[in-house]
């Protein structure tokens, strides 16, 4: 097994992520991010960092971040993952909770290259609906 040099300093940039997620402060987060990065997502697609997280601030009211658990390669790649419950109160009072696991590609640098966002859509459509539509079109 071989941990990566930089396992420390990926932990330390997937913490200041959610601290930043939880509250809110898009441009912090972007920051984490190189000027190429971009975002999986499951209702989204591939976006840019930057309007992603737009994206996202515009359809949240409130984001929770609960139980988070961080994972490094131990194959010495760039890449890790943390798992962790989402509590998320959208812009309209919705509420939803859900498990999530957020992986993690840095570049040479330690910025984040791609960040892939893993949950099951099913039950959130269904509990609240597909509610970047309605930010996408306004």
């Amino acid at each position: 097994m071989v941990i990566s040099s930089n396992a420390l300093a990926y932990i330390a940039v997937i913490n200041k992520y959610l601290a930043q997620l939880a509250a809110g402060d898009v441009g912090g987060i972007v920051s984490l991010f190189s000027p190429q990065g971009v975002v999986h997502s499951p209702f989204l697609g591939v976006q840019p960092a930057g309007k992603f997280f737009d994206l996202l601030k515009a359809a949240t009211r409130r984001s929770v971040i609960e139980d988070p658990e961080v994972f490094v390669s131990a194959v010495g790649s760039r890449r890790a993952s943390v798992c962790f419950t989402y509590q998320w109160e959208l812009a309209d009072g919705s509420q939803v909770r859900f498990q999530c696991v957020d992986l993690f590609d840095f570049d040479e640098q330690g910025l984040i290259e791609a960040m892939t966002i893993i949950y099951d859509t099913a039950p959130i459509r269904e509990a609240v609906g597909d509610k970047y539509r309605v930010v996408q079109s306004s």
